[in-house]
């Protein structure tokens, strides 16, 4: 029974930094949350067959995910500081890492999802865009010079890179924004930078 006892007494473990914690679960749910907005913009076919109608659902969805849960994310934070306050600085860090964190596993994912789930989207995209061109006036060869550099920037590797990229500049920016509607004092006290 003593070894039991011991068991029950033995200290938690400390957590200095519970902001961290919550930064990262956060990021875990934002990466979650894109990569089933991916799945299901995939499913609808708006990656495939309804590439052009479906443009509206791939770009505004994966935004309202990204603020809503960046907004979230920051004010949990928020809520666990001492008084509740958070500074502009600790607002748009924690928000920083919310989305660097979030873009690491999303940008993985959208490497595997590119090259084993829909490796033709290149396909989709070009077909989606000689129709465009067409409309514009394009002549062939324009349209093939074209489709070689879409066929480059459209290859996996190329587009988790820049998905990471502008996933945090984005990021960063909405942060920005967020952090200075979330930002307070410290109930008794000042919030620090």
């Amino acid at each position: 029974m003593p070894l039991v006892q011991m068991a029950i007494e033995a200290s938690p473990i400390k957590d200095d930094n519970p902001g961290m914690s919550t930064t990262l679960l956060y990021a875990l749910i934002m990466a979650i949350a894109q990569i089933v907005v991916t799945l299901i913009a995939y499913f609808l076919g708006y990656q495939t067959d309804h590439m052009a109608s479906g443009q509206w659902f791939s770009s505004i969805a994966p935004l309202v995910v990204l603020i809503v849960i960046l907004t979230l994310g920051i004010k949990a934070v928020r809520d666990e500081q001492p008084g509740k306050g958070l500074s502009f600085g600790k607002g748009v860090g924690t928000g920083t890492l919310i989305v660097l964190f979030s873009s690491i596993i999303t940008s993985i994912y959208a490497f595997i999802h590119f090259t084993y789930v829909n490796p033709s989207f290149v396909d989709y995209a070009i077909e989606a865009a000689r129709v465009k061109w067409a409309a514009k006036g394009m002549v062939e060869a324009q349209m093939e010079k074209a489709e070689g550099f879409m066929r480059w920037i459209f290859k996996p590797a190329v587009q988790s890179i820049a998905g990471f990229i502008f996933g945090n500049i984005i990021g960063v920016i909405l942060s920005l924004i967020i952090s200075a509607f979330l930002k307070r004092e410290p109930a008794g006290g000042s919030a620090s930078a």
